[in-house]
């Protein structure tokens, strides 16, 4: 499992306010620069301390060990034939990583949401979450968390182990996310576990902090740690066995040995509960699936998007909209998600009329945005070259021009909305269609974003948006 880019908050704040692009405040590199510098094979750096950037994220307690161990993890795993473990003895190995959460504290969309930000810039096309409840730890369920890799597609414990050990791990981004929906002062608890090898990491996150404490393979053996926020404990441990014991006494002895220093045990500890089994049960038991999502789908999200954004920028919902519905343009109705957004939106703010939206950089959506009137909808009608699109079922929606920084090099161009309401495309000239990156609901809360005084998980929010749309727009 490759990461394009793991995203630390000091160097995610990659979008100024409206007329102040990233690099108008000269902090720091954009998403966009970052990714060219990894396809480049260059190492992405944190900004340095500039206004609206923060200082450059240091390393955290443990971090040298933890790629010590992560690397140990890829050298020592040597599955035996028949589908055994490398742990001897062990039948079929599972591992998974799974959040351990109120549900009264943490809804879905926080959940949705919070893993969408934390893997913003991770290679995974298609990750899987679902949620069952767990029976043996009262008043708390489970969120189970897959690349959706395909078997021998990548090492799956290995991205499950750096996803979790990252400083925007999954449980902190459903933290800000489930804060941001009004619940704070949630805990969330995590473990990312294997019998592949021996792995058992153990977490809890609140507000003011973390505490973990792990077992692992290290390069030189087994080895237990404690890490907090100002501590990173780590020991080896080594069960004395004579030269002549069997198989059965080194994996008992083994199991004794680790025992008090497993993340299970710790968590077992925590809630009060034996916590292993109750997720071995729940793991094949789910309940739901949970979508991963930055910004949900449908029609009712695009009218709360637009709502937002008329929030933020001191709008009337609704101000000028027509009574009617968007007329179809060459044969092509107006997708439900665009009939909700033009219900939404402010057409006529008397202190803005020109409604552009000037230097954006998001996927291929760059330059200056104005979204499309009614008597400009007509106007595709008798305008050359757009049924290459309309056979496409694309609708414009809004037309992107030069920017003003970058010397309007940005060809004139149609942001166009697809059949599915949610997927966006750059088309120039009425016939080369190219994915925007953004979906649609992206797209609007970016602009809300960018036009807001943002809080740390804002921040991380935006960059995450930045990040997948350039991956989208790259195909990816």
């Amino acid at each position: 499992m490759s990461v394009l880019y793991p995203m630390r908050r000091a160097a995610s704040k990659a979008a100024g306010p409206r007329g102040d692009p990233p690099a108008a405040r000269g902090g720091g590199s954009s998403a966009p620069e970052l990714l060219r510098d990894l396809q480049a094979g260059a190492r992405p750096q944190a900004a340095a301390d500039s206004p609206g950037t923060g200082p450059a994220a240091a390393p955290r307690p443990g971090e040298i060990e933890r790629a010590a161990a992560q690397k140990a993890r890829s050298a020592r795993r040597t599955p035996a034939a028949g589908g055994r473990s490398g742990y001897p003895g062990r039948p079929m190995a599972t591992t998974f990583a799974a959040l351990i959460f109120r549900p009264a504290e943490i809804p879905d969309r926080a959940l949705s949401q919070g893993f969408a930000v934390a893997l913003g810039g991770w290679d995974v096309a298609a990750p899987r979450l679902f949620v069952a409840p767990l029976p043996g730890v009262p008043g708390y369920a489970a969120a189970y968390y897959s690349s959706g890799e395909p078997a021998g597609g990548g090492d799956e414990l290995d991205h499950l182990a750096e996803l979790f050990e990252d400083e925007l791990s999954p449980p902190v981004a459903v933290l800000d996310a489930a804060e941001g929906l009004g619940h704070a002062g949630a805990t969330i608890f995590a473990l990312v576990f294997s019998e592949e090898v021996v792995h058992d990491d153990g977490w809890r996150f609140e507000a003011s902090g973390f505490v973990r404490h792990f077992v692992r393979e290290g390069e030189d053996g087994l080895e237990a740690g404690v890490e907090t926020p100002d501590r990173s404990d780590l020991v080896a441990i080594d069960a004395d066995l004579p030269e002549t014991a069997t198989a059965q006494e080194e994996r008992d002895a083994t199991d004794r040995a680790i025992r008090p220093h497993r993340g299970s045990t710790f968590l077992a500890a925590e809630l009060g509960a034996p916590v292993l089994g109750a997720l071995m049960g729940g793991l094949f038991a789910p309940e739901r699936r949970v979508a991963v999502h930055l910004v949900e789908p449908g029609p009712a999200s695009i009218a709360a998007e637009v709502e937002r954004l008329n929030r933020v920028l001191r709008r009337e919902d609704g101000r000028g909209a027509k009574a009617t519905p968007p007329p179809p343009v060459r044969g092509v109705a107006p997708p439900a998600t665009y009939a909700a957004f033009a219900r939404a939106y402010d057409w006529a703010d008397p202190a803005d009329p020109e409604d552009l939206y000037r230097e954006l950089a998001i996927g291929a959506v760059e330059g200056t945005l104005r979204f499309l009137r009614e008597d400009e909808l007509l106007g595709h009608e008798r305008e050359p070259g757009w049924d290459a699109a309309a056979a496409r079922q694309l609708y414009p929606i809004a037309r992107l021009s030069g920017s003003a920084l970058g010397g309007g090099a940005a060809q004139r161009a149609i942001l166009a909305l697809g059949a599915d309401g949610e997927q966006l495309w750059v088309v120039r000239g009425g016939t080369s269609a190219a994915p925007a990156g953004p979906t649609f609901g992206e797209l609007l809360r970016y602009l809300s974003l960018g036009w807001s005084r943002r809080s740390d998980a804002e921040e991380d929010l935006i960059g995450a948006l930045m990040l997948r749309a350039r991956l989208r727009s790259l195909g990816g």
